[in-house]
């Protein structure tokens, strides 16, 4: 004799059912939070390699500084090397996949305080006169501040502390160093950079390399 087959009540189809949505709620925010760590670990990596490629530029070009007076006029800002705490202006060669040549580099920051930037512009002598070339160029994003110092040699032949602004802008520094202030967890190490040509002491000579700190 056959027994009649019983099948599953309604308590116990609700049961199931409230397992599986359990269960799928563990799983979703699983999921959730591996994306999430995935898209803070891809962010954290951008701003890594924005602030290395940023340091990389930056150690080019200010080494590469040339005595050069570039300015439109003799206005007293004007001269070969013109440095403040969050601003400053030098001639030096851009390599040749930016475009080359020698430029006029000026390097501030810029934006609204909800989007500071640190940024670069570039200006060249086309028929006697200097244009820009070019747009500005955003080397770091979400920048709190910035401050420039230099180090060098005196018009009488001592040496310099560090100083906010450069007060000779008709000789270049032996070095320059640059701290930035940046939002999130990537931090700017202070960097030092030497200027190659040392023309400080009068006269033309090796600079040594630059260095961070």
């Amino acid at each position: 004799m056959n027994r009649p087959q019983r099948g599953f009540t309604l308590l116990e189809i609700m049961i199931v059912l409230s397992l599986l949505a359990v269960l799928l709620t563990l799983v979703g925010g699983a999921l959730v939070g591996a994306n999430r760590a995935v898209v803070k670990a891809d962010r954290y990596t951008s701003r890594l390699d924005e602030r290395r490629a940023a340091q990389g530029f930056l150690h080019q070009a200010i080494s590469q500084a040339l005595p050069l007076d570039m300015a439109e006029n003799d206005h007293s800002g004007a001269g070969l090397f013109v440095g403040s705490a969050q601003r400053v202006q030098f001639a030096a060669t851009l390599p040749g996949n930016l475009g080359g040549g020698i430029q006029l580099h000026t390097l501030e920051v810029s934006g609204p305080a909800a989007d500071r930037r640190l940024q670069i512009a570039f200006a060249q002598v086309q028929d006697n006169v200097l244009r820009a070339w070019g747009e500005p160029q955003v080397l770091l994003h979400d920048v709190k501040g910035v401050s420039l110092s230099y180090r060098g040699v005196t018009p009488t032949g001592e040496a310099t502390g560090w100083l906010a602004e450069w007060p000779w802008p008709n000789r270049l520094p032996r070095a320059v160093r640059v701290e930035v202030q940046m939002e999130g967890p990537v931090t700017w190490p202070s960097e030092i950079i030497a200027l190659r040509l040392d023309l400080s002491g009068g006269s033309a000579g090796a600079a040594s390399s630059g260095g961070t700190q």
